[in-house]
């Protein structure tokens, strides 16, 4: 029932603690949350069509963000979005397919993962679209990559399908694959943006900190120190056409491919475990002391050790972020 579902997912920022606690990595803790996620989402769409009667057209429910890449740490907010048979729908199966988008995220916000403030879920009609609407997106970010399809290629290009008993996802994603490896511009363009987030470095190998406010004297560990590797990962996933969503395995990927040199996706992974290591032990101190877990971190809280070895992984994200500028002319894209 959806009550014992939020009571189960009430207990995963304990979860986290204890993964912690017992010295799990980022990878572990993420793979544990994201698969808790990923049943209760499952049991919510059981539910639904219990509730609502089976569904009129196949369907896949996709999942996107950190769920999608399977990195979750304690509650985040939803994304997900529906990819239904067909060219268009009825007006009878589109307020079948509502009315499900609705129980579900409903649910998962009752379970603790928040309506995505974006509103990138299926309950909003945008998302909740047959395959032929679906290849007519893609194409149209792929081919026209302006600010807004920038943005959404954040969530879009990493989803995943959760549930999909007639493989649609795979007619999908093959497609938009086939697409984005021919196209160079809008890699180019993805480049670009992968550059905007930057890690805090000072030019003598300071960590910038933010001043004033609530998180005073603080770094944004997520936003400036893993976002940097999801994004570049993701550009050199595209580039070659590779259907990996996690992001350490399209760094492995990459590197098979030639699209990334090896060191590069060795130093890249090793330096996105480092810093979400970082993370996920902040945040589960955040919970032992009844806080609610944020991405902010004080320099304070770590080590002269590791201090040291975070300043070398913001320099390793610098060095590449500049080298995958100068390989796709990005300044020109900006």
């Amino acid at each position: 029932s959806l009550e014992t579902l939020v009571a189960i997912s009430a207990k995963i920022p304990e979860l986290q603690v204890h993964l912690v606690s017992g010295g799990a990595t980022a990878t572990q803790v993420g793979q544990a949350i994201s698969a808790i996620t990923d049943a209760i989402t499952r049991r919510l769409l059981e539910l639904a069509e219990a509730e609502l009667g089976a569904p009129p057209l196949p369907y896949c429910w996709m999942v996107g963000g950190s769920q999608a890449r399977r990195e979750q740490s304690s509650h985040s907010d939803q994304d997900n979005a529906l990819l239904i048979a067909g060219e268009q729908l009825s007006p009878e199966h589109d307020a079948y397919f509502a009315a499900l988008a609705r129980l579900v995220n409903d649910g998962l916000h009752a379970c603790g993962f928040i309506y995505c403030p974006g509103d990138v879920m299926a309950s909003n009609p945008k998302w909740r679209q047959p395959l032929g609407v679906w290849h007519k997106y893609f194409a149209n970010w792929i081919v026209k990559p302006d600010p807004l399809a920038l943005m959404l290629a954040s969530v879009f290009f990493d989803l995943r399908p959760l549930h999909d008993p007639r493989q649609l996802f795979e007619e999908l994603q093959s497609k938009v694959l086939e697409r984005t490896r021919a196209n160079r511009i809008f890699i180019a363009y993805m480049a670009a943006n992968a550059l905007k987030n930057r890690p805090p470095l000072g030019f003598f190998r300071n960590i910038v900190l933010i001043h004033g406010g609530d998180h005073d004297h603080t770094f944004d560990i997520k936003h400036r120190g893993s976002v940097p590797i999801i994004d570049l990962a993701r550009v050199y996933a595209l580039s070659a056409g590779l259907p990996e969503i996690n992001t350490r395995e399209r760094l492995r990927a990459a590197a098979e491919s030639g699209a990334l040199s090896r060191d590069g996706a060795a130093n890249l992974a090793d330096a996105l475990e480092f810093i979400t290591t970082l993370r996920v032990r902040h945040q589960a101190r955040q919970i032992r002391q009844g806080e609610k877990a944020d991405n902010f971190v004080s320099p304070d809280a770590l080590s002269p050790l590791e201090r040291g070895h975070l300043k070398d992984a913001f320099l390793l994200i610098n060095t590449m972020q500049e080298s995958l500028g100068q390989r796709y002319q990005s300044g020109r894209f900006a």
